[in-house]
C-alpha cells in the first residue's frame, strides 16, 4: 500500500519539478547555508518547496510564476489576506516616523486596551514575539506563582517550537517536567490530575487542537478541563494563538469560560511578528516594574512598532465582528462542502475543524484526539502535491486555513478538485482497508 502511494506521488513530483525550475536552483543555493534550505522545518516538503515571490489577496506566486490560491496564509496568521492596503497604509506611515525607538509607543497601550476589551479572560497583557514565547512566558508565569513543577498538556498538542507533544520527529523541548494525557478524554484527564495535581502548576488547552489535527475539544472536555485544573489549583492556560481567529471573542469567550491566562499570536499582529500572553490581572502584576520584587521581562522588539501599529489596524479595521463571522462560516460551509463530496465519492477521507481552519484525516468519520501514521502522512501529501499540481496552496499536513481574502468562488473550485482527487484515487484509497 505505502509503495503504492509512494509511486502515485512520485508522478506528481515528476510534473512539480518541471514546473519549478528556478524554485529548485534556488533551494540548491539555500542548502549550502540553511539546513534543508530554509529556516522553517514545517514549510518543507520532498522534493523541495516552492520560493514565493510574491502575495496578493488570495494568491501567491513562486519565483518560476506559478500562481496559486492560498488556501493555507501562513498557517493562520494571514487571516488578512496578503498586501491588504489598510495594513500597507499602517506600515507606511510608520516608516516615516521611524522603526526601533527603545522607548514607550502609543500603540502598544492602544493594542493592550483593545486585546482587553475583545478577550473576556484579559484583564492584563504583555507582548512578545511569537505564540511560542507567549506560551513559554505563560507556563514559567504560573509556575512561578504556584511554586509547582509540572505541567499537563495534551497528546498532540503543540504551543511552540519547543513546546512541541506530537510524535514522529524528535523533538527539542523546553525540558518542563510535563503530564501527558489523551486530548477529549475528561476520564483519563481526571486520573490524572488525580495523581498528580499537587505538583502540575498548569493545564495547557488548545480548545481546537491545531498541528494535531484541526481536532475541536468538546464543550463537556473544555469545561471538565477548567473545573479540574481549579480543583486541584492548578492555573489554566488557553492556547489561543491559532484559535482567537475562531470567533471574536476568542474560544475561551465562546465557550464562556475564563481561564487564568490567555495566549495569542499569529494573526492579531497583521502579518508581523506577534505573541502576547495575558489573563487575571493579580498573575500578570508580577512583571510591574513599578512594584518591590517584580520580575523582570524585557524583549528588545516586544513591542515592535509594526507589530504595535499593524495589530491595531487589524483590530479595528479589518477583523471586526461581521468579518470574523463571515471567514469563519464561510470555512463552516467549505467543510461541510468538502466531506459531503468526499462522502458522494465513497473516498475513505473526511475534514475535521471548526470555522476557517480544518485538516484532512484518513477514515470516514473525524477523529476526537491525535492519530499519526506513516500512512496518514502519505495520503496528506499526495493530497498536498495533486493541489499543487491543480494551483492550489495548502500545508504539507493537509491543512487549511481561509483568510477574508478568499471567494466563495475559490471555495468552489477547492471542492472540485477534492472530488476530482478522490476520483483519481478511489481505488489506491480504499485498499486494504484503509479507512480502517
Amino acid at each position: 500500500m505505502m509503495a503504492e502511494l509512494a509511486k502515485a506521488q512520485a508522478a506528481l513530483m515528476e510534473g512539480y519539478r518541471a514546473r519549478t525550475p528556478k524554485s529548485r536552483a534556488q533551494f540548491e543555493m539555500a542548502r549550502q547555508v540553511l539546513p534543508g534550505g530554509n529556516t522553517r522545518n514545517n514549510l518543507h516538503f520532498a522534493p523541495y518547496p516552492p520560493v514565493i515571490a510574491k502575495g496578493d489577496g488570495s494568491e501567491l506566486v513562486d519565483l518560476d510564476g506559478n500562481v496559486y490560491t492560498d488556501f493555507l496564509n501562513d498557517y493562520t496568521v494571514a487571516l488578512a489576506g496578503h498586501s491588504h492596503p489598510a495594513l500597507i497604509a499602517s506600515a507606511q506611515a510608520q516608516l516615516t516616523l521611524g522603526m526601533n525607538y527603545g522607548g514607550r509607543t502609543i500603540a502598544e497601550a492602544e493594542l493592550a486596551h483593545l486585546m482587553a476589551a475583545r478577550y473576556p479572560a484579559v484583564q492584563s497583557v504583555r507582548f512578545v514575539n511569537s505564540g511560542t514565547e507567549a506560551n513559554l512566558y505563560a507556563i514559567l508565569l504560573a509556575r512561578h506563582v504556584t511554586k509547582r513543577p509540572k505541567i499537563l498538556v495534551f497528546e498532540g498538542g503543540y504551543h511552540g517550537g519547543v513546546l512541541n507533544f506530537g510524535s514522529g520527529a524528535r523533538q527539542i523541548n523546553i525540558p518542563f517536567d510535563v503530564v501527558t494525557t489523551p486530548y477529549n478524554d475528561a476520564v483519563a484527564l481526571e486520573a490524572a490530575l488525580e495523581a498528580e495535581g499537587e505538583s502540575i502548576a498548569a493545564v495547557v488547552l488548545e480548545p481546537v487542537m491545531n498541528s494535531g489535527g484541526v481536532i475541536p475539544a468538546t464543550a463537556g472536555f473544555c469545561q471538565a478541563v477548567s473545573a479540574t485544573a481549579k480543583r486541584v489549583g492548578a492555573l489554566l492556560i488557553f492556547d489561543e494563538v491559532m484559535t482567537a481567529r475562531l470567533s471574536y471573542h476568542g474560544m475561551h469567550g465562546k465557550l464562556g469560560i475564563t481561564p487564568d491566562l490567555v495566549t495569542f499570536g499569529k494573526f492579531i499582529g497583521g502579518g508581523f511578528s506577534f505573541g502576547a500572553f495575558g489573563g487575571r490581572a493579580d498573575i500578570m502584576a508580577v512583571f510591574d516594574a513599578a512594584r518591590p520584587g517584580y520580575v523582570p521581562h524585557g524583549g528588545s522588539f516586544n513591542n515592535n512598532v509594526f507589530s504595535m501599529s499593524g495589530g491595531v489596524t487589524a483590530l479595528t479595521k479589518i477583523h471586526t465582528p461581521a468579518a470574523i463571522a463571515a471567514v469563519n462560516d464561510l470555512g463552516d460551509r467549505l467543510r461541510s462542502r468538502l466531506n459531503a463530496a468526499l462522502a458522494e465519492e465513497k473516498a475513505p477521507l473526511c475534514f475535521s475543524g471548526y470555522g476557517s481552519v480544518m485538516n484532512l484525516h484518513v477514515g470516514y468519520e473525524p477523529p476526537m484526539r491525535y492519530v499519526m501514521s506513516p500512512l496518514i502522512q502519505s495520503v496528506r501529501s499526495l493530497y498536498h502535491m495533486f493541489l499543487l499540481q491543480e494551483g492550489y496552496w495548502i500545508a504539507g499536513r493537509a491543512l487549511v486555513s481561509l483568510s477574508i481574502a478568499n471567494s466563495q468562488d475559490e471555495c468552489d473550485g477547492l471542492v472540485d478538485t477534492t472530488r476530482k482527487f478522490a476520483s483519481d484515487y478511489r481505488s489506491l484509497l480504499s485498499a486494504q482497508g484503509i479507512a480502517a
